[in-house]
């Protein structure tokens, strides 16, 4: 999904002139993305910096995590963005609408809608505080929901609940 980011990005910079993207990741979309983004002169506002280590590290440093997917599964960068109190805008597909809450923690999107995408990027890109308040409320989800503990119990719950099926089943 991330040609969709970019031509979010393309109806953004309209709006904020000074936006930046990062795009993390790799793979053989690569050369594709760069002549879109050539194709829409985005060469000073979206930066594909391939697969990093410190991915991270970087999601610390932006201001918004931005999530275009079009399949998606748990989306554990979701997970680390709200941990790092990031608000979001995300596609609602695969397991994003159940870690994220739309309109507290950040704003979900119809998949492939760069306009939706765009739109609710300016609204937390023009609104500092609200950016804040939703990654305040994504911190506080990631640590309500997503630790290690919580992975343990839930894990543990699926095994009693086979288990004591399987005890009921002749």
């Amino acid at each position: 999904g991330q040609s969709h980011l970019i031509e979010a990005a393309a109806l953004v910079v309209r709006e904020v002139p000074d936006v930046r993207f990062v795009i993390v990741g790799d793979g053989e979309l690569h050369d594709a993305l760069e002549r879109q983004i050539k194709d829409h002169h985005l060469e000073r506002h979206v930066f594909l910096m391939g697969f990093r280590t410190d991915a991270l590290e970087l999601t610390k440093g932006f201001d918004i995590f931005a999530m275009s997917s079009v399949s998606e599964g748990m989306c554990t960068a979701l997970v680390d963005a709200m941990a790092a109190s990031k608000s979001a805008v995300c596609t609602t597909v695969g397991g994003i609408p159940e870690v994220m809450l739309d309109g507290r923690t950040g704003y979900l999107v119809p998949p492939r809608d760069d306009r939706a995408m765009a739109d609710k990027l300016v609204v937390l890109l023009k609104d500092e505080a609200l950016r804040t308040r939703m990654g305040e409320a994504a911190l506080r989800r990631a640590r309500e929901m997503f630790t290690v503990e919580r992975m343990v119990e839930g894990t543990a719950a699926v095994y009693a609940r086979l288990a004591a099926t399987a005890r009921r089943t002749p």
